[in-house]
């Protein structure tokens, strides 16, 4: 039990960060929720490259931790409980944003990430749709608590994880 609470509370703290960082480098300085604008605008509005950096990282790190905590209830390393599913919404939720992670092309030296996400944008927006969807699984195999059902989801997470990193970000120097 200890364990799931371990897991359950550094994947939650990793989440909050990612929205932490979100919010307080992408919306309005109230922090009030960013309204939807024509890309024209958010092109001239948008952060400087280490800060847009730092937001993709934060959000990559808490899709990490989710997958992780995920994947020791599917390794039967944690059971199943009320914290699986909000892990699950947490992945499907961050999965949904990379598209506007990478709406500015900004690669800091630290990056990453490669130029081909923005002269393929069509393939990196394919690239995340399919990892937004395959996230929609996950949350209900977390919901029928099976591990056999959630490492399979997992399994199907990780070829759209590939799928993306391997055209879309360059190797660890």
């Amino acid at each position: 039990m200890a364990g799931n609470v371990v897991f359950g509370v550094g994947g939650l703290i990793i989440g909050a960060a990612a929205v932490f960082a979100y919010t307080h480098f992408a919306a309005a300085p109230e922090m009030a929720a960013p309204e939807v604008a024509p890309a024209e605008t958010m092109a001239a509005t948008a952060v400087a490259p280490d800060q847009n950096y730092m937001l993709r990282n934060s959000a990559m790190k808490a899709i990490a931790g989710h997958m992780k905590a995920l994947g020791a209830v599917a390794k039967g390393e944690a059971t199943a409980d009320a914290g699986t599913v909000v892990h699950a919404q947490g992945l499907n939720s961050l999965a949904q944003t990379v598209p506007l992670l990478f709406d500015v092309e900004a690669i800091p030296e630290k990056s990453r990430a490669k130029a081909e996400i923005w002269s393929d944008w069509a393939g990196f927006q394919k690239a995340a749709d399919d990892f937004s969807a395959a996230t929609q699984t996950v949350i209900a195999a977390a919901e029928s608590g099976d591990p056999a059902q959630l490492g399979a989801a997992l399994g199907e997470v990780g070829k759209t994880c590939g799928g993306c990193h391997k055209p879309f970000r360059a190797p660890e120097q």
